[in-house]
């Protein structure tokens, strides 16, 4: 069977800044990721090398990080529906 360990994926759990025009920087307890909106493609690109050696733990960082990310441009007004 599989053991869950600790799961971050609560985004109540992370600290959102907006850095400037265009970046985005999500923290938690162990990580933090910088998000960049990408106008010509509209959509948000990681711009860290936290994807490699890449844990369950990161993982989960990563994709609630993701969302407060997408959460605060769309607030923004970066991004469209």
């Amino acid at each position: 069977p599989l053991v869950e360990s600790e799961c971050m994926s609560d985004i109540a759990d992370l600290t959102v800044r907006v850095l400037d025009d265009r970046d985005i920087v999500v923290a938690g307890a162990e990580f933090e990721v910088t998000y960049r909106r990408e106008g010509h493609l509209g959509m948000l690109v990681a711009t860290d090398a936290l994807r490699e050696r890449l844990t369950a733990s990161k993982a989960r960082f990563l994709a609630a990080a993701w969302k407060a990310a997408y959460k605060k441009a769309r607030t923004l007004g970066w991004l469209s529906s």
